[in-house]
């Protein structure tokens, strides 16, 4: 049986936790070392969550509005899309397949309350992200290419649902 995992939403309170996880070299490396502030859990384009095992906070994701930046390198999903960030906190769940079933799970939600398509866009370098991407249903789309935000692969998912 494939464990479940519980989302809430992160509160200030988390900040900390973050900003231990962010620094961790497993995901300092993809991620900068810099987890999120204050201020942008104000920011209502981007819904930030903890992922929970059981009792235990073992994961960050968050998802956003793709049309919220402009230019941004999803502007090709429909209206309505959102984009995906995530890693595993804790080192010791790394390589355990909770990558992708927690990004299946997250994007089974945000496909069921209305996205049209997701996209997630893994450092080209990032071989277990972007096998974990594949896993939970993304799809290369695009080569490596430079944006803002550096150098990514772009991945999507579609719904089965016909875009309105």
């Amino acid at each position: 049986m494939q464990p479940h995992y519980e989302l809430r939403p992160v509160d200030v309170s988390d900040l900390p936790l973050l900003a231990k996880w962010s620094s961790r070299p497993h995901v300092a490396r993809w991620f900068g070392g810099a987890g999120p502030d204050a201020d942008e859990l104000n920011d209502t384009r981007i819904a930030m969550w903890i992922a929970m095992l059981g009792s235990q906070p073992f994961a960050y994701i968050h998802d956003y509005d793709v049309h919220a930046w402009s230019p941004h390198h999803f502007d090709f999903l429909p209206p309505g899309s959102r984009g995906i960030d995530m890693y595993i906190g804790d080192p010791e769940l790394v390589g355990l397949g909770h990558g992708s079933r927690l990004l299946r799970q997250h994007s089974d939600v945000l496909m069921s309350r209305g996205a049209p398509a997701l996209g997630i866009d893994p450092h080209p370098d990032n071989h277990a992200a972007i096998r974990a991407n594949e896993k939970a249903g993304f799809t290369v789309v695009s080569g490596p290419t430079e944006t803002q935000w550096g150098r990514v692969l772009l991945m999507t998912r579609n719904s089965n649902r016909p875009h309105m």
